[in-house]
């Protein structure tokens, strides 16, 4: 019995080992944090926190020429904060009967994978969910809507998207931008926006009824497109596209209560990152006389925020809920 228990694992083993190895290289349409935050593996299981440095200033640029007499440099005036991100440890198993194990011994059969396609998605969402809200269970683990030192701004109208004019959406968006931009002294454009997906569709149909100009389909020029163009315009650079991310799951809502929050920032790892342990099989073993157990584990340390005076938050009035 001792043999045969010990080839049902390992033939278990086999199927879900070969399974994780196509999931690995399987993308899921419902995550999209790698294209809100750089995410870059190396996360041991033994830290409890990732250190990283936060500064507020670049530094001044009207000083620090030097001459053939200079005898000393002028240091430069930022301090670098030292971080702690708390890392967050995942792990969930699924049973499968000794039954379907027995079965993997026969010719054709194949272990149904739903159990396991399951974990490996609810593991890479639980890891979404702490990139963008920091993980609610994990004390002071932050997130990419959530950095205790990113500026805030109050939208001045008090509407939701739904209700806003396309003017009141595109002087929303390019006034909070601009404080964003500002704060490298227009050094560095920001890249990236950030909003909840359902308010980012309801924006795309947003159309400036008071243009004369009219798009190639004969429509108002949309007010997505005049903000597209008012930054590409600002930027100098003809081919620069500023990358909307559609935040998933509501997320973006009730960051505070009553409030959805949107974020304008720069996506580089020199100004956030995220630091993961991507899903990892663990091995199979007898749960009990009829059921063998298998699982994943993974870690994550949420979003390292470490030049927070480079992006901005706009909070303004949440959509009631369909």
């Amino acid at each position: 019995m001792a043999i045969e228990t010990a080839f049902f694992e390992e033939a278990l083993q086999e199927a879900l080992t070969e399974r994780d190895m196509q999931l690995q290289e399987k993308t899921l349409p419902e995550i999209n944090i790698a294209e809100a935050i750089p995410v870059n593996e190396g996360l041991d299981f033994i830290q409890e926190y990732v250190e990283y440095g936060r500064t507020e200033v670049m530094g001044s640029v009207y000083d620090g020429i030097i001459g053939n007499k200079t005898n000393s440099l002028v240091t430069i005036d930022s301090e670098i904060e030292m971080e702690k991100a708390p890392v967050a440890y995942w792990g969930k198993a699924a049973t499968w009967t000794t039954q379907q194990a027995e079965k993997l011994g026969a010719v054709g059969f194949n272990l149904p994978t739903k159990k396991q396609d399951d974990l490996y998605a609810n593991a890479l969402a639980t890891i979404q969910y702490g990139g963008y809200r920091g993980h609610s269970k994990v004390k002071g683990q932050e997130g990419l809507l959530t950095g205790k030192h990113v500026e805030i701004i109050a939208e001045k109208s008090k509407k939701t998207i739904a209700n806003m004019t396309a003017e009141e959406f595109i002087a929303m968006v390019l006034d909070a931008y601009n404080v964003a931009w500002a704060a490298s002294g227009y050094r560095v454009q920001p890249t990236h926006i950030a909003m909840d997906a359902a308010d980012f569709m309801l924006a795309m149909q947003k159309f400036d009824t008071n243009s004369v100009i009219v798009g190639v389909d004969l429509l108002p020029v949309s007010a997505m497109d005049r903000v597209m163009a008012a930054l590409r315009k600002s930027s100098g650079d003809s081919a620069f596209s500023i990358n909307f991310v559609k935040i998933p799951s509501g997320y973006a809502r009730e960051v505070k209560e009553g409030l959805t929050r949107l974020v304008i920032y720069t996506y580089d790892e020199e100004y956030i990152e995220m630091k993961v342990h991507m899903p990892e099989l663990l091995p199979v073993r007898q749960r009990d006389l009829l059921t063998y157990e298998c699982g994943y584990r993974a870690a994550f340390g949420g979003a390292m925020w470490k030049v927070p005076a480079s992006a901005v938050y706009v909070d303004y009035k949440t959509s009631p809920a369909k």
